[in-house]
């Protein structure tokens, strides 16, 4: 069970680690997600695969036992930037629990299944360099505990068996994920290398004293070449960037049109005009049936005075929020990129304070 845990512990830390740290440098949300959530699955699966092979004692057993967590830890390598870190959004922002946040698609599929063969195969010899290890150690894995130095050449293929694979599982599974977020803080850090962005990125550099933070909308669900990246600086200013693999496309603001949305909304909402603003007058988004239902039982709350927010994104999911001086606060969830899609809305009071 502890050689199960240190294999584990190594390869968390090689697997999602690295990846964290860039993320983290690069202003990403939810930069260490991946690790806080893989790094305890894997030291689960390590140690379930050390214990079972320890009860059974015989090569096989090490063998099956770790090929079979080699497989499992492979499947999380793969699953948690997609199903894990949209569990993490829940968690993280309630509002959002049930939304699909981060879909796999079919490059995510294929990926998961080259990473989990490939720690499976690793994981077998993983398992027979673990058995011979306990037989020289008498189960504890470190040499100085009744084996000779001889043992320590085991150790090192050990330790390297373990970072091999982890680090394949970051190349094939995460490295694609980030290289679009890395790009954008490259081009806000130092500038862009395409001219067209030159005007746009000189003005956002100016803004991101105020700090900023990079969400990942969205990406080639084939091939996880293209991806939009939103950039949302402090003073809740909004820019939404295409790239296509390591390379920056144009870079825009996208506040503006969330806050255009959000009044033709409520302009709908009160009966102004023809009732179609945000069809006529906001651009192209996409409005369900439930939305136009649940507006027409709120005219009476959409009076007054009001202002319109960014009160919350995490990947593609934008709520919009605008407070009257009512006290109403009315929040309405998007999601996507192209269309742009109009979910939900709902309205509360705002509690009144006391004088």
């Amino acid at each position: 069970m502890t050689i199960g845990l240190i294999y584990s512990l190594i390869y968390g830390l090689a697997a999602w680690g690295p990846d964290a740290w860039i993320l983290a440098r690069s202003h990403a949300e939810l930069a260490w997600g991946k690790l806080l959530l893989g790094l305890p699955l894997a030291l689960i699966i390590g140690a379930g695969a050390g214990r079972l092979a320890a009860r059974r004692g015989q090569p096989g057993a090490w063998v099956g036992a770790w090929m079979a967590g080699g497989v499992l830890t492979g499947a999380v390598v793969g699953l948690v930037p997609y199903v894990g870190m949209t569990a993490t959004t829940w968690v993280v922002e309630p509002r959002l629990l049930g939304a699909n946040v981060y879909p796999i698609g079919s490059a995510g599929v294929r990926r998961l299944a080259f990473v989990a063969v490939f720690n499976g195969c690793v994981g077998s010899v993983a398992g027979l360099a673990g058995h011979l290890l306990a037989e020289r150690t008498g189960g504890s894995g470190s040499p100085d505990d009744g084996a000779d130095r001889s043992s320590w050449p085991l150790v090192l293929l050990y330790l390297l068996l373990a970072v091999l694979p982890a680090r394949v599982g970051d190349e094939i599974a995460n490295r694609p994920l980030r290289a679009g977020q890395r790009a954008v803080h490259n081009a806000i850090a130092t500038g862009p290398v395409d001219p067209t962005n030159i005007d746009e990125m000189t003005r956002y550099r100016a803004l991101a004293g105020g700090g900023y933070t990079l969400h990942r909308l969205g990406h080639d669900l084939e091939t996880l070449e293209a991806q939009t990246i939103d950039v949302a600086f402090a003073d809740h200013i909004a820019v939404r960037c295409q790239v296509s693999g390591q390379e920056l496309g144009r870079c825009l603001p996208i506040s503006p049109a969330y806050e255009a949305w959000m009044d033709a909304l409520i302009r709908d909402g009160r009966g102004e005009g023809d009732g179609m603003e945000l069809s006529t007058q906001a651009g192209t988004a996409s409005v369900s049936q439930d939305v136009w239902r649940w507006l027409d039982t709120q005219q009476g709350a959409l009076g007054g005075r009001y202002q319109i927010s960014s009160d919350a994104q995490r990947g593609d999911r934008v709520i919009m929020a605008a407070r009257f001086d009512t006290g109403y606060v009315l929040n309405c969830y998007f999601r996507g990129v192209a269309p742009v899609v109009l979910d939900r809305c709902n309205g509360s009071q705002a509690a009144q304070r006391s004088p």
